[in-house]
């Protein structure tokens, strides 16, 4: 059981934001949802000087903020990574996207480790966000203009040529009433991007996950794993984000999204 029918539905009706048509930080009480977001950028390295390439880094920042999903103009407030009994995942919980199967990540040897775990694909978790927030150019219900937002989150910035990566895994507890999801965040340099190299980096986000269960005693019933990528060529500056934001939900979002539609999810 994922949540008791009843907590689900008490979190629902209360994690919801003053306004009508943004979604606001969760202000550290009560309940709330959790969002996943990835986002790169490649930019013309045109503002830095000898000293300083941070002009050029904040710019790669703040267009992976709005490559994909829109979470610009926020006052991102950089926390742990965990969603607890008082959370939802949205795109899981609520609002649920199709899971499919992750790609075969795990080699036969450490097959072991993953006894009554089951793999999927968490790209769905991240189009079930950017379907609320909406995009730079088509926004739906994003976070107010610059609000606070306690979010887990990793970036990595860096001039080319290089191939950054981003990765997320999330791990969904067995018992949601007495364990908090996990989330797992990497961000780093690739030599090349070619398959292998990406299942060999989700295999590690995967076997991440098991471990920090072990440190934490807690059994995961299903990991989701996914991954970006970005080429960065000479005199660029690229960058990768990996982003679970923690919201209230907009007023009008709840209107579209939930009320009067049953919850499929089991």
């Amino acid at each position: 059981m994922i949540l008791k029918n009843k907590n689900k539905k008490e979190i629902i009706e209360k994690a919801i934001s003053p306004y009508e048509d943004y979604c606001m930080g969760y202000p550290g009480q009560g309940p709330y949802f959790t969002g996943f977001v990835m986002g790169s950028s490649s930019v013309p390295a045109k503002l830095g000087n000898k000293g300083s390439s941070v002009l050029d880094r904040i710019n790669a920042f703040d267009v992976a903020e709005v490559d994909n999903t829109y979470l610009g103009q926020i006052n991102m407030i950089t926390v742990s990574s965990f969603c607890g009994p008082h959370g939802l995942l949205w795109g899981y919980d609520v609002v649920y996207e199709n899971s499919f199967p992750a790609e075969d990540i795990m080699p036969k040897e450490k097959e072991e480790k993953l006894e009554g775990v089951e793999l999927c694909n968490g790209k769905n978790l991240r189009l079930a966000t950017k379907k609320l927030f909406g995009t730079r150019d088509n926004k739906n219900f994003p976070l107010f203009p610059g609000s606070h937002v306690f979010t887990a989150q990793k970036f990595i910035s860096s001039p080319g040529p290089t191939y950054l990566y981003g990765a997320f895994a999330v791990g969904i507890p067995e018992d949601r009433d007495a364990s908090a999801c996990l989330f797992m965040e990497d961000v780093g340099e690739m030599k090349k991007d070619t398959q292998e190299e990406k299942r060999n980096l989700l295999r590690n986000m995967t076997l991440s996950v098991i471990e920090i269960g072990k440190n934490q005693k807690v059994n995961y019933k299903k990991i989701y794993t996914d991954i970006i990528t970005q080429r960065v060529e000479k005199n660029e500056m690229g960058g990768v984000l990996v982003a679970s934001p923690y919201f209230l939900l907009a007023q009008n979002a709840y209107s579209h999204f939930l009320e009067g539609k049953e919850d499929k999810k089991q």
